[in-house]
Formats: C-alpha cells, structure tokens, sequence
C-alpha cells in the first residue's frame, strides 16, 4: 500500500499539483481510512480528526450514517442499478413526491433529479433562458455555484471562480458587489436579466440576510419579469435548523437547487426544484427538454429519499436545535476569555461562525485547528473576518467541547 507521504508525492507529479501544494504549504498530510459519524482518521497514522468542514455539506448527517448506508445497500442487494433512462420508476416518483411535500413552499411542486448542484444550476439557467427569453443572469460577486457551465460563469468568487481562466463568455452573467444590500441588485438590474441566483447566506461570511432582503429580491425579480433561483446547495437539509434555510424568510422562489448532503455523502444526487407552469413549459415543451443517462435512477432516488427522511425528523431539527445553543455558549465563552483574538459572530443551527480579530490569525487558524484535531470548513475572504464550522448535524453535543478546546489552544498559543 502507497504511504501517505508517497501518495502525494505521485499526485503532485501527475495529477492535482496544486491540491497537494496547498495542503502541504500548511503542514497538513491526511489520506481518508476509517470514517464515521463526525470523524475521520488518517489511513496510515491513525490521527483521528473531527471534520467540521463536510466538503462544504455533503456528508451533513455524518460520513456513512447507518439509515442511509442501508438504504444503498439494500437497494443494490434488491437487485438495483443505474437503470435505463427512458423508463419510469417508483423510486424517480416516490422521490419526486416526498421533494414536493417537503418543498418550502407548496409552489415548489415539481423535481428534476440530476448527478450534481452544477448541473443542476446549469439546468436552472437554461429554464430561465426558455421561460423569459433573456439570457442574463444577476449573481453575488463572491458567490459560488460550480465549476463547469453556466455554473461556472455565475460564479463571482475571485478566489473560486474560474469562469475568467477559462476565457467562458462574459455575456451570462452580471455580478453585484454586497450580498445583504438590497440596493445594490437593483442597481444591477435591468431588462436583460432572465435570473437571479442567491444563497440564503453569504457564501463568504455564512452570515444570514436581513429579514427583508430576500423577499425584497423576489419582488425585484417579479417587478422586472425576472425568475428567482435560490441555490441550497450547502444550506438546505436542515443546516440552518430548518429543513430549508429559504424558510426562515417569506418569499417564493421560482427554482431551488438542492445537492451535497442530498446524497448523503454516498452516492451524487442533486435536485431541480420548480414550479408545475416552469417545468411543464422547460421538460414536457420539448420531448428531450432533460435527459441523462445516469441522473435520476433508482438507487440515487432511493438514498436521497432516505436522506430527506432523516433530515427533516423532528429529532433532527431538534438536535441541531440543541448544536446551536452548545456552540452559542461555548463561542460566547471563548470570546469572554480571549476577547483580543475572538470576536462574537453568526450561529444559526449548524452554520456557525467565530470572529477574528487579527488578520494575521486568518491564515495561520485552519492549521492550527488541524493539528488540534478539529478540520474547520475555511475563513472568509472578505470582512467579517471569520473562521468557519459545518459541524455534522445529528453529532454528540460533546463535539463542540472539542472545537472549543482547539480553539483556545489556539488562543493560548505562545502563552
């Protein structure tokens, strides 16, 4: 078996260079061995390290949480596999019903089930191309929504996005400068606009919107004729402590885009969320309006049908209920203790965030958090200046001991 060391040392030669700089420019080696619940270990040494970062939510409910492991392996064991696209299943229907029952808005009535968020929001942009006729659309400037496509092109983040490297066209996409600023997208607006597409938090700080703000973009985009997309890729499955974050504000979208977590961390499903005039005018208007040899067949129906079950239990939501409170105290505590390093910031359910007050903290915290035990999701880009947690949401409350004893470690540094 290839060391961890050598393994990196191949990647670097002949695969992702820069993966493996990054990772190494900060005295982090880890390759994946055991995983369960909220941890992970390290295939050759052993380490054990709690994982708070869930590739950005995929393995939200934990890595292989038993009800959605059994509800793969019983369905291959039943005999099931990718299936042939052009004929229907009672799983594609069954998945299609529970999405509309537990949509955040009865508007939400209709699915269409693909292999990841990007295509997804590739999807979503190609409906509302068909729906308005425009072919725009209005993005946050430090968003992110995917690595490929129209995906791609609406992704502003200067960091992330990747839509300039490759020289994509231009002309799909216009970007407003702060997420929260309701100004701002109507300075943006105009009647090229087919879309909007927004998270339910800013991307770069996780912090919420104020109350008015979402509703104020859908009744910009109702004003000017366009369609509202509201990407709960790393938010929904009860991340905010609601099955949807879209649910803590009164307003309706047009689209809602669901993924990572949707397969709970074992098999890519994403979900297209839309209404039943949207989607009859995108997939029934066209005998191919979406085909994909792969994407929605049983077994992807069948583990993320599961995986909405178990999120949206009330037990789940009262547990991550119970996380938010934790985190809330210690994080209070932490900043009453250390208040020249933290800084009070936003906690809402498994979205959670602690303040820094040095710059200089902001590159040098995920490291230290690591070698403490603790891998954090990163630490924003822009001010706030932050360092954040997506800690597994059906994890002991005792967890948040941990992150909190990194984190003064961390603080107590040199002292």
């Amino acid at each position: 078996m290839t060391s961890t060391h050598a393994l990196y040392d191949a990647y670097e030669q002949r695969y992702w260079r820069e993966l493996v700089r990054r990772t190494r420019s900060r005295g982090i080696e880890f390759v994946l061995g055991r995983r369960e619940g909220p941890y992970v270990w390290e295939r050759d040494s052993g380490f054990r390290l709690l994982d708070c970062g869930l590739t950005g939510g995929v393995h939200g409910l934990g890595h292989r949480h038993p009800d959605i492991l059994a509800a793969l392996t019983g369905a291959l064991e039943a005999g099931l596999d990718s299936g042939l696209w052009n004929f229907p299943t009672h799983e594609m229907l069954a998945f299609q019903d529970l999405m509309a029952a537990l949509a955040p808005v009865p508007a939400l009535n209709r699915t269409v089930v693909t292999l990841g968020a990007t295509a997804s929001i590739d999807l979503a942009v190609q409906f509302c191309a068909r729906v308005t006729g425009r072919h725009k659309v209005l993005a946050y400037r430090h968003g992110y929504h995917g690595h490929a496509g129209f995906a791609a092109m609406v992704t502003g983040s200067e960091s992330e996005g990747i839509a300039g490297h490759y020289g994509l066209p231009n002309s799909t996409a216009r970007f407003f400068p702060n997420y929260g600023v309701l100004d701002d997208v109507a300075a943006a607006m105009g009647p090229d606009i087919a879309a909007i597409i927004i998270e339910p938090f800013n991307y770069e700080t996780f912090a919420p919107p104020p109350a008015d703000y979402l509703p104020g973009v859908e009744a910009l985009c109702r004003r000017h004729g366009a369609l509202l997309i509201i990407d709960e890729t790393r938010t929904g499955l009860s991340r905010s402590g609601r099955l949807w974050m879209s649910e803590h504000d009164a307003f309706t979208p047009d689209i809602l885009i669901s993924g990572k977590g949707l397969g709970g961390g074992l098999y890519p499903v994403s979900a297209l969320l839309t209404t039943e005039a949207i989607y009859d005018d995108c997939i029934n208007g066209h005998a191919y309006g979406f085909a994909s040899s792969m994407a929605g067949n049983e077994i992807a129906c069948t583990v993320g049908r599961r995986v909405l079950e178990v999120a949206s239990r009330p037990e789940t939501l009262a547990h991550v209920a119970r996380l938010e409170a934790r985190f809330r105290e210690a994080f209070a505590a932490l900043c009453e203790r250390h208040p020249g390093v933290y800084a009070p910031a936003h906690i809402r359910g498994g979205v959670v965030t602690l303040g820094l007050r040095d710059p200089a903290d902001a590159d040098a915290i995920g490291p230290a958090l690591f070698r403490h035990g603790v891998y954090c999701h990163s630490v924003s880009l822009v001010d706030p200046l932050v360092v954040k947690f997506f800690p597994v949401l059906t994890a002991p409350l005792d967890i948040v001991d941990e992150v909190a004893e990194a984190l003064d470690r961390f603080a107590r540094r040199g002292h």
